[in-house]
C-alpha cells in the first residue's frame, strides 16, 4: 500500500522528450535526472523498450507521480509487470515502482547493452549533427587538435548551464582526479557544441565508455532563455571520494572556463579545485 505520492522509475517512451512523457508525465515531479536500476533493457519491436530485472543496468528518470496518473500509466503499461525494486541515484537508493517483463518473455529480443534507451536511439538514427555538453578537459581544443578531429569541434554553441548537477572530481587517477557530474541539486556551466554524429566514435573512445569509465547521458542545458534539449554528456560510472586534479587537467578545465562561462563560475570551480589542494 501506497502513502502519499507513489514513486516511479521510467527508462523508455515515459522519459523526458520521449514519446509518452508529455501526455503522462507533465504533473509529475521529476525526483532525479540520473537514476538506474539493475536488469537488462530490450528493444520490443513496438517503439518502446522493456527491462528484465537482473544482473546489468538499466538507466532512467525518477519521478513522483499523483494516484491519477499512476493509473493511467497502468493502462499504458498493459502487459508489463509492475514491481517494486531499488532505484539507485546520486543522493542513495530509492524503493519504486517499475514496469518489467518477465525473463522468458524477452528471449528472441534485441538486448540493449547500454541500457539507455535515448543513446540507443541515437545511434540507430544517426543524425547530422547532435549536441555535444562538455564540462571537464573537452572544453578546451587542445586535444582535439593533436587528435586531429578539431574540425568536429567547430561549431561552438557557447557557454551554458545546467540545472540539477554541480562539477566534481571523482575519477581518480594515479596522477590525480578528473571531471564529473553530480546530481544534488546544484547548477553547473560547461561548453555546448553542435558536432557531427561522426564526431561520436571519438567521445566514446575518449571518455572510455566501452571500458566503462564514463557513461552516456542526456541534459537539457540553457544559453539565455534558449533551451537544448537531451544533450549527450558523460557522466564517471564509479565516483570516488573528490581528490584535486593534476596541474595539466586543471590547465584545460581553466582555458575553456575563461573563454565561454560566466566570471561567477570561474570563481566558483577554481575555488572549488583550490579547496581539493588543501582539504
Amino acid at each position: 500500500m501506497w502513502f502519499g505520492m507513489p514513486t516511479i522509475f521510467v527508462y523508455g517512451t515515459l522519459l523526458k522528450h520521449e514519446q509518452h512523457h508529455d501526455e503522462f508525465m507533465n504533473e509529475g515531479n521529476q525526483l532525479a535526472k540520473s537514476a538506474w536500476i539493475e536488469g537488462k533493457l530490450y528493444e520490443t519491436g513496438a517503439g518502446r523498450p522493456a527491462c528484465v530485472p537482473g544482473n546489468g543496468t538499466v538507466y532512467g528518470e525518477l519521478y513522483e507521480v499523483t494516484t491519477n496518473t499512476l493509473n493511467k500509466i497502468n493502462e499504458l503499461e498493459e502487459g508489463y509487470d509492475k514491481q517494486e525494486m531499488d532505484v539507485l541515484t546520486d543522493q542513495g537508493n530509492v524503493r519504486a515502482l517499475c514496469y518489467t517483463l518477465p525473463k522468458q518473455e524477452a528471449v528472441g529480443l534485441r538486448w540493449i547493452e547500454s541500457g539507455n534507451w535515448k543513446e540507443d536511439k541515437l545511434w540507430k538514427k544517426e543524425p547530422s549533427f547532435f549536441y555535444y555538453f562538455a564540462y571537464g578537459s573537452c572544453m578546451d581544443d587542445a586535444r582535439f587538435k593533436v587528435a586531429n578531429v578539431d574540425h568536429y569541434f567547430k561549431r561552438v554553441i557557447g557557454g551554458s548551464t545546467l540545472d540539477r548537477f554541480t562539477t566534481r572530481f571523482t575519477l581518480v587517477r594515479p596522477d590525480g582526479s578528473r571531471a564529473d557530474m553530480v546530481e544534488d541539486g546544484g547548477e553547473t556551466e560547461g561548453v555546448l557544441y553542435e558536432v557531427p554524429f561522426d564526431a561520436i566514435k571519438y567521445l566514446y573512445k575518449r571518455e572510455g565508455v566501452f571500458e566503462r569509465t564514463y557513461r552516456p547521458a542526456f541534459v537539457d542545458v540553457k544559453i539565455g532563455d534558449q533551451v537544448y534539449e537531451d544533450c549527450l554528456t558523460f557522466l564517471v560510472l564509479q565516483k570516488c571520494e573528490e581528490i584535486a586534479p593534476p596541474d595539466h587537467y586543471r590547465s584545460e578545465i581553466e582555458k575553456g572556463v575563461d573563454l565561454y562561462l560566466s566570471e561567477a563560475f570561474r570563481k566558483k570551480i577554481r575555488s572549488h579545485m583550490d579547496s581539493l589542494i588543501n582539504p
